[in-house]
């Protein structure tokens, strides 16, 4: 069984987490909180915007992450973010209503970038690129294309 660490993150909130997970915790506590979103999609580049609420599951060591558009968006999911058995890397689960439930893979931060991808028959399929600078967190959401991963939208975020 695993042991759990006390994590103690930004403004003294502390987290239960297991050590795998908090290998990452620097930066995934730089993550919790509540986030102000504001962006665009790349094909009309019409302006989107929404809130992202990110907290640390002390019962389960996971991270959930809730997306949510603001109106007149319609995009609304829920993400559970856990580190692999193998310690190394994570997983998540997305379920939202327009694609249902999509698991995602990240091999762990790269600097201040994480990537999360979706294969499909080990091809990736779709990803989201949380990275972050300072106070800001930029998210972009990819699916492939003729072969190439195609930006799709785009949002910077501010916590508050």
């Amino acid at each position: 069984m695993l042991r759990k660490i006390i994590l103690c993150v930004f403004l003294g909130a502390c987290a239960l987490v297991t050590p795998a997970f908090a290998q990452e915790s620097p930066n995934l506590a730089k993550l919790a909180g509540h986030w102000s979103c504001k962006g665009y999609f790349t094909a009309n580049h019409a302006a989107i915007a929404g809130e992202l609420s990110i907290q640390m599951d002390e019962a389960s060591g996971a991270l959930i992450v809730r997306h949510d558009d603001v109106a007149p968006g319609a995009y609304h999911a829920l993400e559970v973010w856990m580190a692999n058995k193998s310690r190394t890397g994570f997983k998540a689960a997305i379920s939202d209503k327009f694609s249902g439930m999509r698991w995602f893979e990240s091999t762990g931060w790269e600097g201040a970038t994480l990537t999360w991808t979706r294969l499909d028959r080990g091809i990736a399929a779709e990803q989201f690129v949380y990275k972050i600078d300072g106070d800001t967190l930029q998210v972009s959401w990819s699916i492939a294309q003729a072969g190439a991963m195609k930006l799709g939208d785009m949002l910077t975020c501010q916590k508050f």
